[in-house]
Parts: structure tokens; sequence; C-alpha cells
């Protein structure tokens, strides 16, 4: 699977440290991109106060890598993570989509 420049890690375990793993697979890979899909994406993940989502954006930022979640439950997501969707919208690193192809169509649309 490719989007824009070069090859596209989806995640595709539903913990922390597989989510991570993914990100080092982007790293050692060379992409700059990473798809989280919803199935791999834990409960506790949509939970802030775990951490788990705040050290994979963290670390995705520090290496640059642009990540797409598909989440077509959003609106069932705890508030926290609803506002931090919204906030990233702002950002150029890190969205939140309904669906698998509108997040691949955003990870291909920028030259990063």
């Amino acid at each position: 699977m490719t989007a824009a420049d070069g090859p596209l890690v989806a995640a595709t375990a539903a913990d922390a440290p597989d989510l991570l793993a993914a990100l080092r697979s982007c790293i050692e890979s060379g992409s700059s991109r990473l798809l989280l899909e919803r199935d791999a994406l834990a409960d506790s993940f949509f939970d802030l106060r775990t951490g788990i989502a705040g050290e994979l954006l963290q670390n995705a930022a520090n290496y640059g890598i642009r990540t797409a979640a598909v989440v077509p439950d959003l609106d069932s997501r705890p508030v926290r993570f609803r506002e931090l969707a919204l906030e990233a919208e702002r950002g150029a690193g890190f969205r939140v989509f309904a669906t698998r192809d509108e997040a691949i169509a955003w990870l291909a649309s920028s030259p990063w």
C-alpha cells in the first residue's frame, strides 16, 4: 500500500505497544504516513487519561509522521478525545476521519 511519496503503514493491533511498533515500522521503512484503523484502536486509546494517544501522537510529530485515524463512531467517543480530534484539524500532522478512503486521501494529499 502506498500514499503519495512512500509506503503507508497501517496499524493492525489493538494495544499501545503494537501501536508504537507500527510507528517504529514507519521510521524503519522510511514512511512518513501512518494509518490507524478503527479495529486497531482499543478503547484505552480514546481515553486520554491513559496517555496512549498522546504518546503516539507526540512521537509521530517528533519523527515527522503524518497520522490519520479512522473513527467512524467519533460522536460516541469520550468528550476529551473529540476535543483532541477537533484541535487536530488546525495542524498538519494528525486527523480523524469517518472512512478509510477519506483518511488515505488526506495522507496522500500532502508532500510531507
